[in-house]
């Protein structure tokens, strides 16, 4: 039987997210709704309902998985420390269009999202809850941090280490051997 999934953020990544679970890679789980503080419960959103905010799923005892679909850092972070005591699953979600080229070598932890077109060679890690839209490159010997989020088109080239809560922005390009302070923002490449 599938385990109940629950997505919190109901905007643009969150319905991609949900569109991403409607593969059929990802029939050991079935997405129940949306946890959203900005809409009533029992809004429908792509057919899913949103079933309660964030204060409802820190009262639920039912172990869900949870995938946070949220592009802030700042953000994602504030939901993490609040879902920290809790007995969720966090399901790394790998969307069935990422190429990853050695898969003894590349290690993606707990909690991330790796979108359509996504591509690691070897020797990568991703930590928990990294966040990595559409058509991210990442090449040997990248290291990102937990929490980060590269948005479409980041190309990381050999060898650059990304901090915690780092924000890097659409086609941005982070060289070899380049050194990302935590909880940076990036919006234009670093060569």
């Amino acid at each position: 039987m599938p385990s109940p999934l629950l997505i919190i953020g109901a905007g643009g990544v969150g319905r991609e997210i949900a569109a991403t679970l409607r593969n059929n890679a990802f029939s050991a789980y079935s997405v129940k709704g949306f946890v959203d503080d900005g809409l009533a419960a029992g809004t429908l959103v792509h057919s899913l309902p949103v079933v309660g905010n964030l204060d409802w799923l820190l009262q639920q005892a039912e172990p869900y998985a949870v995938v946070i679909a949220i592009g802030n850092p700042k953000i994602r972070a504030a939901i993490l420390e609040q879902l920290q005591d809790c007995t969720f699953e966090f399901p790394a979600i790998i969307h069935p269009n990422v190429r990853i080229h050695d898969t003894d070598r590349v290690h993606i932890g707990p909690g991330c999202y790796l979108a359509d077109g996504c591509i690691l060679t070897t020797d990568i890690t991703l930590e928990a809850f990294c966040f990595l839209n559409t058509a991210c490159t990442l090449q040997h010997d990248t290291y990102v941090e937990r929490n980060s989020v590269l948005m479409p088109g980041v190309r990381i080239t050999g060898g650059a280490r990304i901090g915690t809560g780092t924000y890097i922005a659409a086609n941005c390009v982070i060289t070899t051997s380049a050194t990302v302070a935590p909880h940076s923002v990036i919006t234009r490449s670093i060569r």
